[in-house]
């Protein structure tokens, strides 16, 4: 379970390309109007911890997700969102809820329903994070729930099944063969 060095430029390539991505989505978020209903655009919430999906999917490795989500934000944030340094501290939220949901399966459940429980928590710390500071906490409770259920919906779909649709693509090709995704596929087959 120990980091190699393998581990940690990995996964800092795939943390800083899904920074690059988050700073994209805030970019088209600033755009859509005030008036429309926060839960349908907390449906497109969990693109946001991506990386706390497939980072820890590829590298197998405690910590993954929330360094993964704390490199994503703060490269979001140097290459300017409109979110400020905020795009780096909801980070964190969102990865120590994708974080959990890998530490319930010691770190070692990679399966469909693990990668899919483990990114929906990200949504809690969405939820969680954006009730304090981006003003969730002024919403009815029907809507507040529905924001929550939403953010982790998402967050499963487009954190955790995406993550690992292209995981497994990526392993099909062979340039993950020496970590920790590929070697279990060997011992499986």
């Amino acid at each position: 379970m120990q980091w190699k060095l393998r581990d940690i430029v990995v996964a800092s390539v795939l943390a800083v390309v899904a920074g690059a991505i988050y700073l994209g989505w805030d970019i088209i978020f600033k755009f859509v109007p005030s008036s429309v209903n926060p839960v349908l655009l907390a449906l497109f919430n969990g693109l946001w911890w991506i990386a706390a999906g497939i980072v820890p999917y590829i590298v197998r490795r405690p910590g993954a997700a929330l360094l993964a989500e704390a490199v994503g934000g703060l490269i979001e944030f140097l290459l300017g969102s409109p979110y400020g340094i905020q795009a780096f501290t909801i980070g964190i939220a969102q990865g120590l809820g994708v974080e959990v949901g890998f530490a319930l399966g010691g770190w070692k459940r990679y399966g469909w329903g693990f990668m899919l429980l483990a990114t929906a928590l990200g949504g809690i710390g969405n939820y969680v994070y954006s009730y304090f500071y981006y003003g969730v906490n002024d919403y009815s409770a029907a809507l507040q729930t529905g924001y929550l259920v939403a953010s982790m919906v998402s967050g499963a779909i487009l954190a955790g099944a995406l993550s690992k649709l292209v995981g497994d693509a990526l392993r099909r090709t062979g340039v993950l063969r020496n970590f920790a995704i590929a070697k279990e596929q060997a011992h499986a087959s």
